[in-house]
């Protein structure tokens, strides 16, 4: 029985990835002596992991990495608030609480952020966990909430619009729910387990009671 819907943040709660993916292509451009379309491929292919790691990844040990991450993260605070939750945002988390769910974040952008933005969006969640250093999305996340909440592994379902995300849901055995916009279906339908893809929040609706009805039917 689902009783948690853990929502991932950048791109799937807050419309916010296109610009930090203009932010990340044009610092790797410049820093890398990349072509664009070639920096934009490998920073979409490790998007869900935090930045630091996804620099560490794509150029491991350059010494470029430190001032870029730090010129990443820079230009992200200066825009991210201006930045708008999706249109359904709001009210599908309004209404999964109303009907009895709990509903979490969990984002590799760091937690004051997350909390700064959803407190300006007057957005109200249940639970926010963000990234620090030691304490990531992943295992690390959905511990914290399980044990938080006294919830078991099959109570939980995590929504997110990376490939990174899908990964990291079912290697700790999470039902995983794609969320379409960097990725397309066919791309999450190639790597998860559970071929559950929405284009908007707000088919939650349905879908999360429609999995519980699954679940008291086997």
């Amino acid at each position: 029985m689902i009783k948690l819907v853990t929502l991932d943040f950048d791109g799937t709660t807050a419309d916010t990835m296109p610009t930090l993916e203009e932010i990340a292509v044009k610092l790797m451009v410049k820093h890398y002596e990349l072509e664009t379309e070639d920096a934009r491929s490998k920073y979409q292919i490790t998007t869900g992991l935090p930045f630091e790691q996804q620099m560490e990844i794509i150029f491991p040990d350059n010494p470029n990495n430190k001032l870029v991450i730090s010129q990443f993260e820079k230009e992200k605070i200066e825009s991210i608030f201006d930045l708008p939750l999706f249109k359904d945002a709001k009210s599908t988390i309004d209404l999964l609480r109303e009907k009895g769910y709990l509903v979490a974040i969990s984002s590799s952008t760091t937690q004051p952020i997350i909390e700064k933005y959803c407190k300006e969006k007057e957005l109200i969640v249940d639970q926010i966990v963000g990234y620090r250093m030691g304490f990531e999305k992943g295992k690390d996340h959905f511990d914290f909430i399980k044990e938080e909440f006294n919830l078991s592994t099959e109570e939980l379902v995590y929504v997110g619009d990376s490939l990174k995300d899908c990964e990291r849901a079912q290697n700790n055995d999470i039902v995983f729910i794609g969320k379409t916009g960097m990725f397309s279906r066919e791309d999450f339908n190639k790597i998860s387990k559970s071929k559950i893809v929405i284009s908007d929040l707000e088919e939650l609706l349905k879908i999360i009671p429609d999995l519980n009805q699954e679940l008291n039917e086997t």
